[in-house]
Parts: structure tokens; C-alpha cells; sequence
């Protein structure tokens, strides 16, 4: 984030998405689960009030009002549209998924915050919104052979969903996933960084024999090489070695790890060559100067088609 906020990041998130198609019904929802992930960051599963659960679509997000604020906060829905409807298997209970970072200035976000056991089995209300969303809208799908996710810390949220998605209905889509995270030190567990794991296991084994889907993740931080008697560039080897199991290349994804931003070299990687680049669909999310930076340079491109870059901003 920029250290001077822009006057659009201190509006509500009702104000900010005015324009954003959202529905009209609420929907109550409990508090089932809260797994603390790191010290910025929980995720929460929620259970449908209703049993027939209700319908969305990958990559939206909700309007989240709770107990005593009047206004909502907005959080993106991290799980499967197909979580949250009811299913054949009487133990199912329709859910949803929300990552949510530690905001002490947003108010529904600092009640989510609250300890576990005076939030646990509370009612919140909901209702659906957005328009960052696979399929993406107004774009032939028969077109599309390629999904390029690129991300920046949250801006991974929406893109759970749409993974999640993907991966039980189009098996034959290519899909490359660019991730950028702080990671505090070489030390810090994998299990700290937001959906590593799950991005793994979504994709390491690949779903299809023709998919060359590839996972790209860039880990950034405030690392003191000479603190740590090392540099940036020797921490590569033991962030890779630390976070990623051995990879077996005749069976399982590609994944790489580097210790510095997503830089022009991955972007122009990611697009690939022409006839790669127009079937393809890129989607962008993170804090509003990655974001753009971005968008900008995917559209800069010649081969790349603009109506294809989507994107979606997290202040």
C-alpha cells in the first residue's frame, strides 16, 4: 500500500463499489471456524443459515454486515461456488470461505478480529457482489486455451475461488499463477504463507496431459543480509527448500520461487508467444499500484488482447 492513502482508499467499501453489481437478497451466515494463518492474516468459515445455500460466482465478493456496524465491510469469498449449495450428502452444511487481514481501522474486519470464542457461533449477514469473475464476462470461452492469475499479497483471494472452480470444470485449461508475498525471514513456516499449500495441492499434479500449468511464486521482504550473514540472492535455495516438497518433473507442476517482486521478465514469460498470448485470459489482483503497473504492462503488449487483462484493486 502507498504510504499517502488516495481519497478513494478511505471510502467505505460500500462507496468504493457503488457501481458494482451486487444482489439484493442478505443471507445469514455463522461463524463456524477461524484459522489463524500469520500475524496479519485469519481465514473464517462460515455455514449457511439457510440449507439451500446461495449462489455466486468465482471471484466475488460479499457485503459482510456484523453484529453492531451498520455499515459493511467487503471481503472476497475464497472457497468454491459449489461449497456453499447444498449437496446429496447429509453432513454437507453449505459454506463459505473469507480471508481476512488484520484492519483495526475497518470496523466489521477488527470484529472478525475479535478472540475466537466471542465471535465463534455469531450470525452475520451477507449479500453477494462484484464483478471480477471467471468466466469472465463478454469473452468467448471457446477463444480461451490459457488463464494467467497474477497476484499480490490478498489480491490471491478472489483467485482461490476461480482456481477452486477451474480445476473441477475445465481440465484442459492452461493455468500459470504468479504470486507475490511478504515472507518475514527464511524461517518462516509455509504454513504462514496465505494459501501456499492449497495452490499446491490444487495444481501440483496435473489435471490434464496436454495442461502445461506452471506456479510462479515471488517471495518479498525486509530480509537484513547482513544481519542474517547472507544475502537476498542466497536466500532463494532455502526459502525454495523450505516451502516447496521435491518436485518429481515427469509427473507434477512446475513450481519456482524467487526472493524478489513479479517483474517485467515473469510478465513477458507469462504472455508467452503470439499465438499463446491471444488465447488467453489475464487476471490481475492486488494493492492499486501492482495492479496498475501491471495492467498497464500486459496491455502494452502487442500480442495481448486489452479486453482480455481483468482486474480488480484491494486498498
Amino acid at each position: 500500500m502507498p504510504q499517502t492513502r488516495s481519497a478513494k482508499a478511505i471510502l467505505s467499501h460500500q462507496e468504493r463499489t457503488a457501481t458494482e453489481p451486487r444482489d439484493n437478497d442478505l443471507h445469514t451466515a455463522i461463524v463456524s471456524k477461524v484459522t489463524h494463518v500469520n500475524n496479519r492474516i485469519k481465514t473464517f468459515r462460515f455455514d449457511i443459515k439457510d440449507k439451500n445455500g446461495f449462489n455466486f460466482l468465482p471471484g466475488q465478493w460479499l457485503d459482510v454486515f456484523v453484529p453492531g456496524n451498520e455499515k459493511a465491510g467487503g471481503f472476497t469469498i475464497t472457497s468454491s461456488p459449489s461449497e456453499a449449495l447444498p449437496r446429496s450428502d447429509p453432513d454437507h452444511t453449505p459454506y463459505f470461505e473469507l480471508a481476512v487481514q488484520n484492519s483495526p481501522d475497518n470496523p466489521p474486519a477488527a470484529w472478525l478480529w475479535k478472540p475466537v470464542e466471542e465471535i465463534q457461533g455469531q450470525e452475520v449477514n451477507v449479500r453477494v457482489g462484484g464483478g471480477f469473475v471467471w468466466p469472465p464476462p463478454g469473452i468467448d470461452m471457446k477463444k480461451i486455451k490459457r488463464v494467467i492469475f497474477i497476484a499480490g499479497g490478498v489480491g490471491i483471494n478472489p483467485m482461490m475461488s476461480m482456481m477452486s472452480y477451474i480445476n473441477q470444470n475445465y481440465p484442459s485449461l492452461e493455468v500459470r499463477f504468479l504470486y507475490s508475498t511478504k515472507v518475514p525471514s527464511r524461517e518462516t513456516n509455509p504454513s504462514e504463507v496465505l494459501f501456499l499449500q492449497d495452490v499446491l495441492s490444487l495444481f501440483r499434479i496435473p489435471r490434464f496431459k496436454t495442461t502445461k500449468d506452471r506456479i510462479e511464486l515471488f517471495f518479498t521482504g525486509t530480509w537484513d543480509g547482513s544481519a542474517m550473514g547472507t544475502t537476498e540472492g542466497d536466500l532463494i535455495e532455502p526459502l525454495m527448500s523450505l516451502t516447496l516438497p521435491q518436485i518429481d518433473s515427469d509427473t507434477e507442476v512446475p513450481v519456482t520461487a524467487w526472493t524478489h517482486r513479479i517483474d517485467d521478465i515473469a510478465l513477458s514469460s507469462a504472455v508467452g508467444n503470439k499465438k499463446e498470448a491471444q488465447s488467453t485470459v489475464f487476471y490481475v489482483c492486488g494493492p492499486p499500484d501492482m495492479t496498475d503497473e501491471m495492467v498497464k504492462f500486459l496491455k502494452d503488449q502487442d500480442n495481448v488482447i486489452p479486453e482480455r487483462v481483468l482486474c480488480e484493486k484491494w486498498w
